[in-house]
């Protein structure tokens, strides 16, 4: 008997996904292949898994709960299959499931949905209506079993015609019975027609036939392309605001998305036949079209569906998926008059919006969807791609919360604060300020600025001046003043005779309290932000100050005040008119009358504040920001704004502003119990965020720079190089020593030894132009920090600017990380001396050219090897794994830094900071992904959070929760405004991580068996077109029955897809190889927290300039070269697409050069497909195949594969150097196998001098070649073929030796071998091969079919065995998707 196959496990694209109620148990039903697998969605857990079709894929789901009998009712269907399955809860919470036969109809189903109640058709009740489906032809049916289902026993279904719509060939379809009972269809056609039609299903069930009324609805043209997705709102009272309609929505393949109206009937217009094609002359000549509402471009690629969501404030909203494997929300909105620039019969009145992106999956596609609105305004979404992956979230999420703030200063006038901390102002509403007071403090802001000149003298011309005048807040210039005021006006003089120039001026307003008096002043024409000299004291008048006892002033009332100035000869006088209404300035005069020798003119200006000064300010003042609002220096101006947050703790921010002002952030959270399908159960929800002033120190003005310590101690640094320290539980501030010059990098940390109440802190201080950094540690407790106990400087390596730092329990190393990817190690033992301590050593280029952004210790309980490794992260986007190993010498510390592991997220370049959470120990990266903020779970290999802030150039601060939930709080800086976004767990859920985005190319397996936290398994290495290589580990479930794959680690360095993979017998290397001339080698070995790690440690040298070649195939062998050394040698053989091969040997003891080119060979025109070596007897050969069908012998001499570890004979060297030598390698002999290309090849040593060599091509067949060695023509091995034509119905790829048979009814001379194949046709097959010495030639061959299966792997490319090693004989099968197959010998 053959062996026998039984499938174990397989990850392929979901097509399928449906959400459905168990009573109040939500459960997810998927279809993977023609697996339907049922997710318990509380836990994520898989109820079970069960296969519905023989050999179709499942294509749709739908679901109906039948309350009486208490069960759900499933249709399924696929292709031309379709099926009826029948789900219950029993008592321990696990499924009960019955299935009907498979039905197979005569067309492709587009659509299917449930009636709203189960009809019996025959009057004996032996047949019950259960669903209505639409063909890919336009054909209604409806679908019937002959019993309706009481018990576990499946029951028979057949299909009746109803009516047929309009004649097209589908894409796409919609299928709504309305609660009239009338079938509502929208079909999305392959040449661009989106047609609406409906169909009664008549007062006796058993009446239907084909002359039932089809009528026509709608016709809409308008896509250029293939509707693949068309979808009706939920039900026909959806109505848009103020359209009072049902709509549909449709995507094409032309990217857009379209909206139609459903409200105007056409009456049952006949649709007469057109030509088909896309802009058919006939169509847009003949043919009336009705316009859609409104269109937008959707995606980057092909759309290939849509679902309605639940409406929002705004209007409807839905999602959009596709071949970019992002969903889309989009929403409708009225187009505003404001905007309409066109007649209202031209112009849309509606337009889509688009809301949010998700991107949860990698590669190509999302083919299943499923939305759920049970919950009033939120929709659980569920998404399935071709990754195999499956996510859940919601829209709009309620774990996500935003904030947008100001500086609380700006809302309290700076003015008042200043005043208030002074004690010169009592903020006591009873109390009303003096009339200069109230007229300084509403005169801050902008205003619409209208002058009138009139001018006596023909020099000085009359006109109008028409402009935008800003009195903008700074701190004093001078200690004597109060408040101050920059005053800028800039507009447009005209002229009376018609002539227009530029004009603008600048003062400066200043208020003190002491004599409740304004003046203005003149600024200097060479820096025209700093005061010169006095202009006019503002005198105010009218109003008696204090005001008595029991008076208080009207809300509506007028205050004028007065000045002069004399100039030289000129006299000018100032008259001010303030007017007031409700208590606020509306508007203020001043005029200006000016006599003197030279001049007579007045000038009368009217400050109003209008929409238009608002706006005009807004671009008007961009310009004076950048002249005027400039950083650093005395009487700069600026409006206050947040300059650095630090975060101190989950809850509170630190935030120090461009006037030194240092606030405290507060995030208040609120716990709810709110349940939605256990999507936010327990969640800890952000209610309020809130500022606190905590002080303002003049120093921080203009520029400061800070550091958190956990969530107890912040550090700020000044320009003038002073420090300070804020303690949260005293929240108080003190002094540090100053530093001499600007801090420009400050850093802290606990250091070892620290507890609750009592922490010992150390910062790291660094100043401009310095080559010095200072070191200085405290010790803080419950009240204030004590003073400084260490102040040492720090002799930094040259060019050195620091940008992370550690302090590590590693021997007492601190470590500093620089902006050009070098790290240095300094010996805090020594940090008692008085001298400037150098480093003990400097390792350039740790992260390329880049800075390093964030180093930490990497700790993880169970690791046998804590507190030896190092984690850094840089902006090469890149972080790494270092072992750190220090030893003592002569009295000097000496330290090895030796990278383990290399990995470059999905995000970037940018990678700002990283940490392993607490709770779960997961590797938590973030950074900048354009212009998103993004946290991204390594361990987990799933995004958590994102955030649209606008880019990395930016002040922001990030918190992770690090209590497992992956949440976190983010704060930024935009357009000058604080915002804050918090989330209190990832951003959606992953119930199945799925595999690779593309087709996989090639797959190995680790040869040798690996525990893994008590788990046995292996190591499975796949590489595929979306160029990563993944590495996961296969092991058993729980309950020992099926395997489960855990991705460990995704390697991200070719630039092409991959090719091949191959291990090297001991398990610690693996090679791979693509396009592009690309060939790594990468050591694979376990590292703490992420288990496995991986590191690029050689690339073969490329051997043509433009780099242009594929490596087609490749094979490795161990040398030994001396007995005595320890490192590793290989030998590596090479088939490049123009048709030379070339053997390198590579040395693992290089790090990066151990390639060195042995030997060249050219083949014929053919390109080569495989290569493999050979060992025959005494003889070594390397063996190809081609697309010409043949297999060709090379020999080599003096390159022996390593039989043991203690004797090899020394590698011959074939060239003489790299750069130039002969062609050596030459084929000696050709035999013919295949017509047409091998796609595949195995080879399997049957004894010493013979091989037995499989091949699979894609004429169909599959051949066995026995090789012999011929000891008369050693150079000429005996090749016997057998031939196995129509072996599969189309191209095999994958053909693999399951071993040999022990099989008792052989006689003496025959032997049997098990072989498998896998072919396009996605049929599995097994071979039982016997050979028989004792006949020659191919007679001795013979085979005989085995098992046939289906696999649900589409474009299989290979297949690999587990090795023997591993300890279970398994197949997996790669290529649309994995899947592994139990071998069991019979």
């Amino acid at each position: 008997m053959p062996s026998t196959l039984q499938l174990n496990h397989v990850v392929v694209p979901v097509t399928a996904i449906a959400i459905a109620y168990l009573g109040s148990k939500a459960v997810l039903l998927v279809g993977e292949g023609r697996q339907l697998k049922i997710f318990d969605n509380g836990n994520n857990g898989v109820l079970r898994s069960i296969q519905v079709f023989q050999s179709q894929s499942v294509h749709g789901i739908q679901c109906r709960w039948e309350a009486e009998q208490e069960h759900l009712v499933c249709m399924i269907w696929g292709g031309r299959a379709a099926t009826i399955l029948h789900l219950k809860l029993d008592t321990s919470e696990s499924c009960t499931v019955s299935i009907t036969e498979e039905l197979v109809t005569n067309d492709w189903i587009s659509d299917a949905c449930f009636l709203n109640i189960s009809k019996t058709v025959n009057d004996d009740q032996s047949s019950f209506l259960q669903a209505i489906f639409l063909t890919s032809h336009n054909v209604l049916y409806t679908l019937h079993s002959d019993s309706y289902p009481q018990s576990q026993v499946p029951s028979r279904l057949f299909c009746n015609l109803v009516a047929a719509g309009p004649t097209s060939v589908l894409y796409s379809a919609h299928v709504v019975v309305l609660a009239s009972g009338e079938v509502l269809i929208a079909a999305g056609t392959v040449f661009g027609e989106v047609l609406v039609w409906s169909s009664g299903l008549g007062t006796i069930c058993n009446d239907f036939d084909a002359s039932s009324s089809a009528r026509l609805l709608h016709t809409f043209r308008g896509h250029e392309g293939s509707v693949f997705g068309v979808t009706i709102a939920e039900t026909a009272d959806r109505v848009l605001h103020g359209l009072g309609t049902c709509v549909v929505a449709s995507c094409s393949d032309d990217r857009t998305i379209r909206i139609w109206n459903l409200s105007s009937s056409s009456g049952g217009s006949a649709r007469t036949n057109v030509q088909t094609g896309f802009r058919s002359q006939f169509i847009e000549r003949e043919m009336k079209s009705e316009k859609c509402i409104a269109s937008i471009m959707g995606h980057l690629s092909r759309i290939w569906g849509l679902r309605f969501l639940s409406d929002s404030e705004e209007g409807p909203r839905w999602m959009s998926f596709g071949e970019d494997s992002t969903c889309q929300t989009w929403h409708l909105v009225e187009v505003l008059a404001h905007e309409t620039t066109m007649s209202t019969d031209k112009q849309p009145r509606y337009k889509i919006q688009h809301d949010e992106g998700y991107a949860y999956h990698i590669g190509k596609d999302i083919w299943g969807v499923a939305v759920d609105l049970q919950k009033e305004n939120v929709s659980l979404v569920l998404t399935g791609g071709a990754d195999g992956r499956i996510v859940s979230y919601n829209i709009p999420n309620a774990d996500i919360h935003r904030w947008t703030t100001n500086v609380p200063i700006l809302r309290d006038s700076p003015v008042k604060i200043q005043l208030i901390s002074r004690g010169l102002l009592i903020d006591d509403p009873s109390q009303s300020p003096s009339p200069a007071e109230r007229a300084f403090s509403a005169i801050q802001g902008r205003w619409a600025l209208y002058r009138v000149l009139e001018s006596a003298i023909s020099a000085y011309p009359s006109g109008s001046f028409k402009g935008i005048a800003t009195l903008t807040q700074r701190l004093p210039t001078d200690h004597d003043y109060d408040a101050e005021y920059l005053y800028i006006e800039e507009g447009e003089l005209t002229t009376r005779q018609g002539l227009t120039m530029r004009g603008s001026r600048r003062y400066v307003y200043r208020y003190q309290r002491a004599s409740r008096s304004i003046t203005t002043w003149f600024v200097k024409t060479d820096n025209i932000a700093s005061v010169d000299y006095l202009f006019h004291k503002v005198r105010f008048c009218n109003i008696p100050y204090p005001i008595p006892k029991d008076e208080f002033l009207p809300s509506d009332y007028v205050t004028t005040a007065k000045g002069h100035h004399l100039c030289v000869n000129d006299n000018y006088d100032a008259e001010y008119e303030f007017q007031y209404q409700d208590s606020n300035l509306i508007q203020w005069n001043l005029k200006y009358t000016v006599q003197g020798p030279k001049k007579d003119y007045t000038a009368s200006a009217t400050y109003t504040r209008t929409a238009e000064a608002e706006s005009s300010s807004a671009k008007g003042m961009n310009s004076v920001k950048k002249r005027d609002l400039a950083h650093g220096g005395k009487g700069s101006v600026r409006t206050d704004t947040f300059k650095n947050y630090y975060w101190i703790g989950r809850s509170e921010v630190i935030a120090t502003t461009a006037h030194g002002c240092i606030f405290l952030g507060t995030l208040e959270q609120n716990h709810t119990t709110e349940n939605l399908l256990s999507d936010t159960a327990g969640a800890t929800k952000p209610r309020t965020f809130s500022w606190n002033l905590v002080d303002q120190i003049s120093e921080l003005y203009s520029y400061s720079i800070a550091v958190s310590v956990s969530s107890h101690t912040v550090i700020v640094g000044a320009a003038n190089g002073n420090l300070y320290c804020y303690q949260r539980s005293s929240q108080e501030i003190t002094n540090f020593p100053k530093l001499s010059r600007k801090i420009t990098g400050l850093f802290a940390g606990e250091l070892e030894g620290s507890e609750a109440g009592h922490r010992n802190v150390a910062a790291i201080a660094c100043c401009v132009s310095e080559t010095t950094a200072y070191y200085f540690s405290f010790v803080t407790d419950e009240a204030t920090p004590k003073d400084v106990s260490t102040f040492v400087k720090l002799t930094l390596p040259p060019n050195f600017v620091v940008t992370s730092v550690c302090f590590t329990p590693i021997k007492h190393l601190l470590v500093l990380g620089s902006r050009s990817g070098a790290v240095c190690f300094y010996d805090r033992s020594l940090f008692h001396l008085t001298n400037p301590i150098s480093a003990c050593c400097t390792i350039q280029q740790t992260h390329i050219d880049d800075a390093i952004t964030t180093i930490g210790i990497v700790q993880k309980e169970n690791s046998e090897m804590l507190g030896n490794f190092l984690l850094t992260a840089g902006r090469d986007g890149q972080f790494a794994l270092h072992g750190v190993h220090v030893r003592r010498e002569d009295g000097e510390t000496i330290v090895k830094l030796e990278c383990l592991h290399t990995s470059v997220p999905p995000f970037g370049p940018n990678i700002e900071g990283a940490c392993f959470d607490s709770e779960s120990q997961d590797l938590l990266l973030w950074g900048f992904r354009s212009t998103d903020f993004v946290v991204w779970n390594e361990t987990k290999r799933m995004e958590v959070m994102k955030v649209p802030c606008g880019g990395a150039h930016r002040s922001w601060a990030y918190s992770p929760s690090n209590d497992g939930q992956n949440g976190g709080v983010f704060i930024w800086t935009k357009a000058s405004t604080c915002n804050v976004q918090a989330q209190s767990k990832a951003s959606h859920r992953v119930l199945q991580a799925g595999g690779h985005g593309r087709e996989i190319k090639a797959i190995a397996i680790c040869p040798l068996k690996i525990n893994l936290d008590s788990d046995h398994g292996y190591l499975v290495a796949t590489g595929a077109e979306d160029t990563t290589i993944r590495i996961s580990f296969a092991t058993r479930d729980n309950v020992g029955s099926s395997q489960s794959m855990k991705c460990l680690g995704v390697i991200s360095k070719h630039n092409t897809g991959i090719q091949q993979l191959q291990w090297s017998p001991d398990g610690r290397y693996l090679f791979s190889a693509a396009g592009l001339e690309e060939f790594y080698v990468w050591r694979i070995q376990r590292v703490p927290c992420l288990v496995i790690g991986f590191l690029c440690i050689a690339q073969c040298p490329k051997v043509t300039e433009s780099s242009d070649l594929r490596i087609m195939g490749f094979d490795v062998e161990p040398i030994v070269v001396d007995v005595n050394t320890e490192h590793e040698k290989y030998a590596v053989i090479m088939a490049y697409s123009d048709s030379t091969i070339r053997i390198w040997s590579f040395d693992t003891s290089t790090s990066g050069q151990g390639f060195e080119l042995l030997s060249l060979g050219i083949y014929k025109s053919c390109c080569l497909t495989q290569i493999r070596f050979l060992k025959l007897g005494d003889e070594s050969y390397l063996l190809t195949a081609g697309t010409d069908g043949y297999i060709a012998f090379w020999p080599i001499e003096g390159l022996q594969a390593q039989e043991d570890c203690h004797s090899s004979l020394p590698m011959h060297r074939f060239g003489q150097n790299a750069e130039s030598f002969d062609i050596d390698l030459k084929w000696n002999r050709q035999h013919r196998i295949h017509q047409s290309s091998i796609k595949c090849l195995t080879s399997h040593r049957v004894s010493d001098s013979e091989v037995l060599v499989a091949t699979g091509g894609d004429d169909n067949a599959i051949a066995f070649t026995h090789i012999t060695f011929n000891a008369e023509l050693p150079n000429l091995p005996s090749c016997s073929t057998l031939l196995l034509t129509r072996a599969h119905a189309s191209t095999v790829t994958g053909i693999q030796c399951l071993g040999p048979r022990l099989d008792p009814g052989l006689s003496d001379g025959r032997t049997s071998w098990t072989f498998a194949t896998i072919s396009n046709d996605q049929r599995l097959k097994t071979w039982v091969l016997t050979i028989d010495v004792r006949k020659s030639g191919a007679g001795g061959l013979s085979v005989r079919k085995g098992t046939s299966l289906h696999s649900s792997i589409a474009d299989a490319s290979c297949m690999e065995i587990t090795p023997e090693a591993c300890g279970e004989k398994r197949i997996m099968v790669a290529g649309i998707g994995v899947e592994t197959w139990d071998v069991t010998d019979v």
